[in-house]
């Protein structure tokens, strides 16, 4: 079915305060929510991006004024969010895009929409894979505009430089990129809460197969940022705290405090959570600039004047693939395996000090650390670094 464009500039809503918000208005900040409502119509729907907001506002789809994606079957029930990946500062995974496409889901992805400092996230929705390029819906009404990614926010670089994250999105189950003929097919899952680990492990190809996965979280209670620069202080307070560190926005932070508290404190104002972040510092960050992993809520993020991330003082690395098995020993064995992180899931390196000469090296492998503590080994072809 043929989309129904829609524009978060729309007079007709434009001045609609999204979600729970105060201020934010659709106009200025609902590229991801008009995205939504842009797939939501063209898998069948019938809704304006005002109605949208509405009905996932009365389906607890909103912290503040920020969208969670994974409820939009609260609008459109026969719509699946069906897989989140994360990929700030690392190639995307276009073969996952090309995949899902050609089994008839969409693609909503982050961009920085502007060349000038910072980040100016933007949200658009890809429908059809065109060359090297992708064809795009915009939520925001540009028609002077090229309608395709790279024409559009080339000055970023190539389609990979260009995605930051991406949403899947369809009507039935994600279609996954083909395997080669020496490993099995990886499965396809829907989900309806964006998990926290993968289903698909991989062989000693770094091919998926169909194993079922062992999970790398258990209670523990990890969020994420929802800005760029997130402050670490030493004191639950901003006056008279030391800054530790500033956070990126994919920082995936440990926190240290009870979980059933602390779970009903996330978005709220006033309120400071103690964590641990990836190269173990500890300290404090303001609840109600984080979201919890396992049930973010997105949106748009201006951050052109917030603090610059700090650069990481050990050295971390990203799993550069879908499904990396996580292992006690350096090598592949029914018997060795911990765990299958996700995409661009970020790791410790507590080796020595030529780890780094092992980064996208075969047949090497690196001893890494989970930001929930947990040890073990890693590919090293299947990491690139932070």
């Amino acid at each position: 079915m043929a989309s129904r464009q829609l524009f978060q500039n729309d007079p007709r809503w434009e001045n609609k305060i999204m979600g729970n918000g105060r201020t934010e208005t659709i106009g200025k900040f609902g590229c991801l929510v008009t995205s939504l409502a842009i797939i939501g119509n063209h898998f069948g729907g019938n809704e304006t991006v005002a109605s949208f907001n509405d009905k996932m506002k009365q389906n607890n789809g909103f912290q503040g004024p920020w969208v969670r994606a994974f409820r939009i079957n609260a609008a459109f029930p026969n719509v699946n969010y069906q897989k989140r990946i994360e990929c700030h500062n690392q190639d995307a995974p276009l073969d996952e895009i090309d995949a899902a496409l050609a089994g008839g889901s969409l693609a909503a992805v982050r961009v920085d929409y502007s060349p000038a400092t910072g980040i100016q996230s933007h949200w658009v929705v890809l429908h059809k894979k065109s060359g090297s390029d992708y064809q795009m819906w915009d939520p925001y009404n540009s028609p002077d505009k090229p309608p395709t990614l790279v024409g559009r926010f080339g000055f970023a670089g190539k389609a990979a430089q260009i995605i930051q994250e991406i949403i899947f999105f369809g009507t039935g189950t994600l279609q996954a990129p083909k395997t080669s003929a020496t490993s099995k097919p990886a499965p396809t899952t829907t989900t309806t809460t964006p998990p926290l680990t993968s289903s698909t492990p991989l062989s000693s190809s770094g091919q998926a197969v169909s194993n079922p996965a062992a999970s790398d979280e258990s209670e523990t209670l990890v969020i994420s940022p929802t800005v760029n620069g997130l402050t670490l202080r030493d004191k639950p307070r901003i006056s008279g705290s030391k800054v530790l560190k500033y956070l990126p926005q994919s920082s995936k932070l440990v926190v240290l405090d009870d979980v059933a508290k602390a779970k009903s404190k996330i978005g709220k104002r006033n309120n400071w959570f103690r964590v641990r972040e990836i190269e173990g510092k500890e300290g404090y960050v303001a609840a109600w600039y984080i979201t919890a992993v396992s049930d973010p809520a997105l949106g748009s993020h201006r951050t052109r004047h917030a603090n610059a991330p700090s650069s990481p003082s050990k050295l971390v690395v990203k799993t550069s693939a879908s499904s990396v098995s996580l292992r006690t020993e350096p090598r592949v064995a029914s018997n060795t395996l911990i765990a299958y992180l996700p995409f661009g899931t970020e790791l410790l390196v507590i080796e020595g000090d030529n780890a780094a000469s092992k980064i996208g090296q075969r047949n090497q492998w690196l001893n890494v650390q989970t930001v929930t503590g947990r040890k073990g080994y890693i590919a090293a072809w299947f990491v690139t670094k932070a």
